[in-house]
C-alpha cells in the first residue's frame, strides 16, 4: 500500500523550454583548441521529455563534422527515480568537405553524406564515431536527471543506477562527486558534480561523462569524456 501511495502521488520535474549554448574544446597531448560550438534545447511537462543536441565544428582537417541528435521519452514513476522510456531516439553524424560544406550545394539530406544511428544513409562513418553518437543521444536524458536527482541528498561516491527502456542503453550508472565549483571566463558558479556511463548489450559503454550541473537552475555548464582520440569537452557559452 505504502508503495502504491508513493508511486500515484508521484510527480515528474517540469522543465521550461531551456536552449544552453556550448563551445566544444579538443584536448590531445599538447593541442588543446576550440574546435566547435553546440546547442541543447530541452524541456518536460512532467511526464513527457524531449531534447536535442546540434553541433557544428571549424574546418578540421579539410572536413566539417556535424552531429545532430535527438530524444524523445516517457518519464515513468517508480519507487526511487523517473524510469526511462525512450519513444523516439536518433542520431545523425556528417563530415563534409568544408569546401563542400560552405558551397550552395551542400544538401544534409543527401544519403551520401550522413550515417546515423538506424544504420541509415551511405556515409563510410567508423564504428566508433557512430556508437559516440549513440551515447550523445543518450546522454540528453540526463539533463532531465539534472533537474530531478536530489543531489543534496547524497554522498560523495554515491552511485545509483537508473533504468532505460530503449533500443540501445539499458541503463546509466551515476556516480555522485560532490559539490564544487566552476569558473567561466570571470563567474564562479557552485556546482553538483557528477559521474556517468551508459550500458550497452550488457557492457560499460567505457566512455564515462563528466558533468559538473549549476546549483542554481539545474544547467549542467561543463561536460567532458575521452574518446580513442583525445578528449572534449563542452563548456557553458555565456551570453555577451
Amino acid at each position: 500500500m505504502a508503495l502504491f501511495a508513493a508511486v500515484t502521488s508521484y510527480a515528474g520535474v517540469t522543465i521550461a523550454p531551456t536552449v544552453v549554448p556550448y563551445n566544444v574544446n579538443y584536448h590531445w597531448g599538447i593541442i588543446n583548441v576550440n574546435i566547435a560550438t553546440g546547442t541543447v534545447k530541452y524541456q518536460s511537462d512532467g511526464c513527457n521529455f524531449s531534447g536535442t543536441l546540434d553541433g557544428v565544428s571549424i574546418p578540421w582537417e579539410g572536413h566539417v563534422i556535424m552531429v545532430s541528435d535527438t530524444l524523445k521519452t516517457q518519464m515513468l514513476p517508480t519507487d526511487k527515480y523517473s524510469l526511462e522510456k525512450i519513444d523516439y531516439q536518433s542520431g545523425w553524424y556528417r563530415r563534409p568537405k568544408a569546401g563542400y560544406y560552405q558551397s550552395h550545394n551542400f544538401n544534409a539530406n543527401n544519403p551520401e553524406d550522413y550515417k546515423n544511428i538506424a544504420g541509415q544513409g551511405q556515409y563510410d562513418a567508423s564504428n566508433d564515431s557512430m556508437e559516440a553518437i549513440a551515447i550523445t543521444s543518450d546522454m540528453i536524458g540526463m539533463y532531465y536527471y539534472a533537474n530531478e536527482l536530489d543531489f543534496d541528498s547524497m554522498n560523495t561516491g554515491q552511485q545509483i543506477t537508473l533504468p532505460i527502456e530503449g533500443q540501445y542503453a539499458q541503463k546509466v550508472i551515476v556516480t555522485f562527486l560532490g559539490k564544487g565549483t566552476y569558473e567561466i571566463g570571470n563567474t564562479s558558479y557552485p556546482t553538483y558534480n557528477i559521474m556517468f556511463e551508459y550500458n550497452y548489450e550488457n557492457r560499460m559503454s567505457g566512455y564515462p561523462v563528466e558533468m559538473k550541473i549549476r546549483e542554481t537552475d539545474r544547467i549542467p555548464i561543463f561536460l567532458s569524456a575521452s574518446i580513442p582520440v583525445g578528449k572534449v569537452e563542452m563548456i557553458y557559452k555565456e551570453e555577451n
